[in-house]
């Protein structure tokens, strides 16, 4: 409590370090020798203001849902993992983090995402992956409930920051479905039990992240994607 009372609210990442990420897309540069060479940027520019950012979502997203888990876990490696990609380059030319609920973010499941880089700050909620048992309680949940997930995804604000829900799709309905494919079906309905992904995003200019918008960015994107994102979740339960 006393940390919360004491901590100042964030006023943005440091020039240098969207400098430093653009410095890093450079194929040259992105190596284990340029970046332990530069290391001490990355942590005074980066990793420290990021920390100091989630220290003052931390308390501001328990007010939005305190189910939503917000620590330093939250904050992505820089590190990319390596083993089982074709591309060997070492290092992310982004940095990023986002919030799950019930736990620590991990990639199966649906969450709040933010990331920047030289190019954009973009902010995306929902299910980006296409873990398949997951999918199948989302899809289920979507065909059971589809009035109330129609009335969240069409909610005005909803609509306006986001447009449609994005995600890869299956060519054809799953069989379990196909009593659904006729001319009466709502075409949400059916678009939904095709989707393999269930997500919307939402693009900023990288200048973004200097100032202390950033923060009110986060929250009031967070509060607009609630309750998508937590019915996503309700629904792999």
């Amino acid at each position: 409590m006393l940390g919360e009372l004491l901590s100042q609210p964030f006023s943005g990442f440091p020039e240098e370090g969207l400098k430093f990420l653009k410095l890093l897309s450079v194929p040259k540069n992105n190596s284990k020798i340029w970046f332990d060479k530069h290391r001490d940027e990355y942590e005074i520019y980066l990793k420290q203001p990021m920390r100091e950012l989630i220290d003052t979502l931390s308390g501001e997203i328990r007010k939005i849902d305190p189910d939503i888990v917000v620590n330093y876990k939250s904050i992505f490696r820089i590190n990319r993992d390596i083993r089982f990609s074709k591309n060997k380059t070492p290092y992310k030319s982004l940095y990023s983090a986002a919030f799950a609920f019930d736990r620590i973010k991990t990639s199966e499941i649906p969450q709040f995402y933010f990331h920047f880089n030289k190019d954009e700050f973009l902010f995306a909620a929902g299910q980006y992956s296409s873990d398949i048992n997951n999918l199948r309680k989302i899809r289920k949940s979507i065909y059971e409930n589809f009035r109330f997930y129609k009335s969240l995804v069409n909610e005005k604000k909803f609509k306006n920051y986001y447009g449609n829900v994005s995600g890869e799709s299956l060519i054809k309905i799953p069989k379990e479905y196909e009593n659904i494919s006729d001319e009466n079906t709502d075409p949400l309905l059916e678009k939904s039990m095709k989707m393999k992904q269930f997500y919307v995003y939402r693009n900023y200019r990288p200048e973004t992240v200097l100032t202390e918008e950033i923060t009110d960015i986060i929250l009031d994107n967070i509060k607009t994607s609630h309750g998508f994102t937590k019915f996503l979740n309700n629904s792999i339960k």
